[in-house]
């Protein structure tokens, strides 16, 4: 049987496994987080070659991080991030980084996670007072909760003990080894989550309906100089996110080989029905996001996200393929675009 990568990685190691699409010359180098839900889409286009039907052929490198993955897009070591949440993006900007959300990826899905004889008092938010919570700084999932305590009245300060931990997988830890009450999760912790027999009381949709998550997301000189390259990219994306609409089974399989999981927790990352996916970028709900990040101080900026937001390679990616591959689904994303942009 096959173990999760999440499980068999070594902290602080960057960019320690590659998968590469089929045919020669890779033309961007990806980051994404280990088996994590945000792989499930770029990693199923992978392994049907759907990247290969629109020419583009990236190399994927792996983070354990959504800092250590948008450190190196913004030292030019990657080109392009697409596990890396929305708030951590929106943060790196307000401290000078040159970032542009081109794309959308999942939206959703992090669960919040306890020992089961708790499971019952993290049911509301009221639930949380006067415990002793985990979370990962600069995760989504983090700045849901806090806003969601934001706007229930609790003091983070003073109603609740909260430990800030790097990584979800150490919120994790933290949880099994009762250190803390309760945790913060991400999605790559929902399958192993089960498995341990913890329990997830609340996802952070129960928080914040529909709140975007990792986004696409890379640099001004990237969009300058490999703009063609992005596209095609995108247009890889699109043909993945139709597959796992017609066929969902289509991304188990993918999860198995991919990301060398077992049949279970594959299973659990491509099919939880609290994660959904969608490559559209969702200007909407980014912009909802950065009001949740500054509504709860998670931010002091008088940042605009909509320059941080280029629609226009999602636009002609999606035109390209309604043209090359004509299909009633295109037409369903470009009402979907019209709605959410």
């Amino acid at each position: 049987m096959r173990r999760p990568w999440l499980f068999l990685l070594l902290s602080g190691m960057l960019g320690f496994v590659t998968i590469r699409g089929a045919g020669a010359g890779d033309d961007l180098r990806i980051g994404y987080g280990v088996g994590g839900s945000s792989s499930v889409i770029p990693l199923l286009a992978v392994e049907e070659k759907l990247d290969d039907k629109v020419g583009s052929h990236p190399e994927y490198i792996a983070f354990l991080s959504s800092a250590d993955g948008l450190n190196a897009l913004n030292a030019g070591k990657i080109d392009v991030g697409i596990s890396f949440g929305t708030c951590a993006p929106l943060t790196f900007i307000t401290q000078g980084a040159k970032f542009v959300i081109v794309a959308g990826n999942i939206a959703g899905g992090h669960p919040v996670i306890t020992k089961p004889e708790a499971a019952e008092q993290f049911t509301s938010i009221e639930g949380f007072r006067g415990k002793v919570v985990g979370s990962p700084r600069l995760y989504t999932s983090d700045v849901v909760w806090r806003g969601a305590m934001y706007k229930a009245g609790i003091d983070i300060g003073k109603d609740l003990t909260l430990i800030e931990f790097r990584r979800p997988l150490d919120v994790f830890e933290a949880v099994k080894t009762g250190k803390i009450d309760v945790g913060i999760g991400a999605s790559n912790l929902t399958a192993n989550a089960r498995k341990s027999n913890l329990a997830i009381p609340l996802f952070s949709n129960d928080l914040f309906p529909h709140h975007p998550c990792c986004r696409i997301v890379t640099t001004e000189e990237v969009i300058r100089n490999k703009r063609p390259e992005l596209v095609r990219y995108i247009k890889g994306l699109l043909l993945a996110e139709q597959r796992y609409r017609e066929d969902p089974e289509s991304a188990v399989r993918s999860n198995i080989r991919q990301q060398n999981l077992d049949e279970d927790i594959a299973r659990e990352l491509a099919l939880e029905p609290h994660q959904e996916y969608a490559i559209d970028p969702n200007t909407r709900g980014v912009v909802e996001m950065w009001e949740y990040m500054q509504s709860c101080k998670y931010v002091d900026s008088d940042l605009n996200p909509r320059d941080s937001i280029d629609t226009s390679l999602y636009r002609q990616a999606l035109a390209e393929l309604t043209s090359e591959y004509p299909s009633p689904f295109w037409e369903e994303l470009a009402v979907r675009f019209k709605e959410w942009n």
